[in-house]
C-alpha cells in the first residue's frame, strides 16, 4: 500500500454504463438509453466502495471532469457491436459505450503516466474491465478491434490456469499459495461470452510488452485465452469472467448455469477481484469538493428495477437511465426516493 494512505477511507468508483439490452426495452419501455447491473454495485461495495454511475455518449470533458473527482473506474460487460460486421448481423445493438471507453482508458494512461513522471497521487488511477470491458481495454490499447477474436459461446463456471509468473504482478502480489491452489481447482469464474483475446493476439498486436497475462482458460474447442490480465506498469486490470456473479447473480426464474460458483469458496475467491480493486482505488486522492457534492452523484439516488423475475433476463436487478440522465441538483431535502431514468 502507498505510503500516507488510510486503508480505512472510503473510494468512490465510477462505473460506467452499458447500451441498454433490447430485451430490457422490451421489459421495461423504450425510452431507456443505457443500464448498470445491480451486481457490479453490490460487488464493489462489498469491499468497501462507494459507488457512481458514468454515463455515455458524452464529451471527452465530462469523463476528464468526473475522473478528476472520483478514485477508479469499473468498465462493465453487455452485448454491444464494436465492429461493422457486428452491427450488420445484429441491428438492434448499439455502441456508444465504446467511445466512451476510449475516453476513459486514454484518460486513465495520460494520467497514470503523469503520476508516474511527477509522484502525483491523484494522477494514480485504477481501471477494472470486466468481459466487453476487458475487450474494449485492449481494443482501445492495440487501436484495433480485431486483437480480439471468435470463441465458442462459454456460459458456464471454470477455475482459472495461472500464468508461471502471476505472482510478478500488482493484482497476485500477495496472493497465498492456497489461495492460488483453490483458484486452479474450484470453478469459480463466471464465463459469459462469445469473443476472446488469446496470447498470440496480444503478442501479434504488440500489446506483451505493456500487458502482463496471469491467467488463461480454454474454450470447449481447446482455444486458449487470456482471462486475466494487468498493465505492467499502470494499475489497469481486466478480466474475461463475471467475478460479480458468484456472490450476486443466484438466478431464480432460469437455469442458473454458473451455480457452482455460488459456493462459500466460490464466492470467496471472486471477491478477491473487488477487494483488491477497491484497496488499489483508495491509493487515488481524488475527492469532491463537498459530502454534497458527492451524495448528488451516488447511484443510491436511483432505484433498481427487478429484472430477474423474467426467465430472459440473466441478472437479478439493473438500474435503468434515459438518454437525457443526470445527477440531481440536491438530495438532502429529497423526500421521496428518486425514481429510475
Amino acid at each position: 500500500m502507498a505510503e500516507n494512505v488510510s486503508p480505512s477511507n472510503t473510494p468512490t468508483i465510477g462505473i460506467l454504463c452499458i447500451d441498454v439490452a433490447t430485451k430490457l426495452q422490451n421489459l421495461f419501455g423504450q425510452d431507456y438509453y443505457c443500464y448498470i447491473v445491480a451486481s457490479y454495485v453490490k460487488f464493489l461495495e462489498a469491499s468497501g466502495a462507494h459507488v457512481v454511475p458514468i454515463w455515455i455518449n458524452r464529451k471527452r470533458s465530462y469523463y476528464e471532469s468526473m475522473m478528476g473527482q472520483i478514485n477508479g473506474i469499473l468498465v462493465p460487460g453487455g452485448a454491444v457491436f464494436v465492429e461493422e460486421a457486428d452491427r450488420l448481423a445484429h441491428p438492434d445493438l448499439t455502441s456508444d459505450c465504446v467511445q466512451s471507453a476510449e475516453h476513459i482508458y486514454q484518460l486513465a494512461m495520460e494520467r497514470n503516466e503523469r503520476a508516474r513522471r511527477q509522484n502525483d497521487a491523484g494522477g494514480y488511477f485504477p481501471v477494472w474491465g470486466t468481459c466487453l470491458g476487458f475487450q474494449l481495454l485492449l481494443i482501445h490499447a492495440a487501436e484495433e478491434p480485431k486483437i480480439r477474436t471468435d470463441c465458442q459461446l462459454m456460459r458456464k463456471a471454470m477455475p482459472i490456469k495461472l500464468t508461471e509468473d502471476y505472482q510478478r504482478s500488482k493484482l497476485f502480489e500477495n496472493l497465498p499459495d492456497s489461495v492460488a491452489r483453490e483458484m486452479e481447482r474450484h470453478p469459480f469464474a463466471c464465463h459469459q461470452h462469445r469473443f476472446c483475446v488469446t496470447p498470440e493476439r496480444l503478442e501479434a498486436f504488440g500489446l506483451a510488452h505493456d500487458w502482463h497475462p496471469l491467467a488463461t482458460q480454454k474454450d470447449p474447442s481447446g482455444l486458449e485465452f487470456i482471462t486475466i490480465i494487468e498493465h505492467r506498469r499502470f494499475p489497469i486490470f481486466g478480466c474475461q469472467f463475471h467475478p460479480e456473479r458468484a456472490g450476486f447473480e443466484q438466478l431464480i426464474t432460469s437455469e442458473d448455469l454458473h451455480h457452482s460458483a455460488h459456493s462459500c469458496s466460490g464466492i470467496q475467491l471472486s471477491q478477491i477481484f473487488a477487494s483488491r480493486f477497491v484497496d488499489l482505488c483508495r491509493r487515488n486522492k481524488n475527492h469532491f469538493d463537498s459530502p454534497k457534492s458527492k451524495a448528488r452523484h451516488l447511484i443510491w439516488n436511483w432505484q433498481p428495477v427487478f429484472s430477474g423475475k423474467f426467465e430472459a433476463i440473466k441478472w437479478l436487478q439493473c438500474y435503468l437511465f434515459k438518454r437525457d440522465a443526470e445527477y440531481p441538483e440536491d438530495t438532502t431535502d429529497t423526500v421521496e426516493p428518486t425514481t429510475t431514468g
